[in-house]
């Protein structure tokens, strides 16, 4: 869509301001034959409407129908009306399976009133972790931390995942999905199976992704997959970052252990694995409504990139 560089130059200009780890803004992509272009003063904004695949494993985090606001403004005033212009469209109905979702600088905090007076609530929060300024000096140095994390946990043995562990990556993935979607932003579709395989057979195969197990008395009891840095641009695109940059997949505890330090001690043992090798950040998404993931992930160092708010459930 014809966008002026002055506005994309003011949105750019807040973003710098409220958040300077934030990538720089790219102007509004071109529009589909299903988007709606939506512009007032001081602001412009695709409306994307979009349909789920029901075979894909995006199915499971997204609901059957979308519609995705893209804006850019130079302030509230142009944030607030570009809600209401997208909230008369007719694509715009959000409710069961269907949602209505927009994704901003979490710090740019001068915009949650408008959406919250709208009905929007957070849906989940895009985070990151940077890097301490020594990591990279040695992986036995960086992994001392997560020895004594494990010894507080009751002596909890943490080691890389292979193909023979194929049944138990599925089991914690399986029940951590299930965890997360009593909060109404995944839902346990058909199709989820097949495609959690697909999935975990990537993750014990250890080059699209990577994954941990924390094990006590020889039971599987937590389970971490990250997306190394040549599969996960998608995500470092999101930040300015001068080194490689990770995304971590899954992060999950059998219902049993959370809160006696496994969780802990899996993520001092996996950052300190990648701090070693040279990682400059790690990305993750949470839910925000977990009560438990929120205050776990930023006692491990991460703080909100970007904020989901919708309206309307997943599934």
């Amino acid at each position: 869509m014809k966008q002026s560089p002055e506005l994309l130059a003011a949105h750019q200009a807040r973003r710098e301001t409220v958040d300077p780890l934030l990538a720089a803004a790219q102007p509004l992509p071109d529009p589909l034959e299903t988007d709606t272009e939506l512009s007032c003063p001081g602001g412009a904004a695709l409306m994307r409407n979009s349909a789920a695949d029901p075979e894909s494993w995006g199915y499971t985090f997204f609901a059957a129908h979308e519609s995705r606001l893209l804006p850019q403004v130079d302030g509230p005033r142009a944030f607030a009306e570009l809600l209401d212009l997208w909230a008369a469209q007719d694509a715009f109905r959000p409710g069961p399976d269907s949602i209505a979702t927009i994704t901003w600088p979490s710090r740019d905090t001068e915009m949650s009133r408008a959406l919250v007076e709208r009905g929007f609530a957070q849906q989940s929060i895009f985070a990151v972790r940077l890097a301490p300024p020594s990591a990279g000096d040695g992986a036995a140095a960086a992994a001392s931390p997560a020895a004594a994390d494990a010894a507080d946990a009751g002596g909890v043995v943490i080691r890389h995942a292979g193909p023979e562990d194929t049944a138990t990556v599925t089991r914690l993935w399986l029940e951590q999905l299930h965890w997360d979607a009593r909060f109404g932003y995944l839902a346990i579709r058909p199709s989820t199976p097949a495609r959690l395989a697909d999935e975990v057979a990537e993750a014990v195969g250890g080059e699209e992704k990577r994954a941990w197990i924390a094990e006590r008395d020889g039971e599987a009891v937590g389970l971490m997959v990250v997306q190394p840095p040549e599969h996960a641009g998608w995500a470092a695109n999101t930040i300015r970052a001068e080194r490689p940059v990770a995304y971590l997949n899954c992060g999950a505890v059998s219902a049993g252990e959370r809160g006696g330090g496994v969780g802990r001690a899996l993520a001092r043992h996996v950052h300190a694995e990648l701090d070693a090798e040279g990682h400059g950040a790690v990305l993750l998404h949470y839910t925000a409504a977990n009560p438990l993931s929120g205050p776990f992930w930023h006692r491990c160092g991460y703080r909100p990139l970007l904020t989901t708010w919708t309206r309307g459930t997943v599934g």
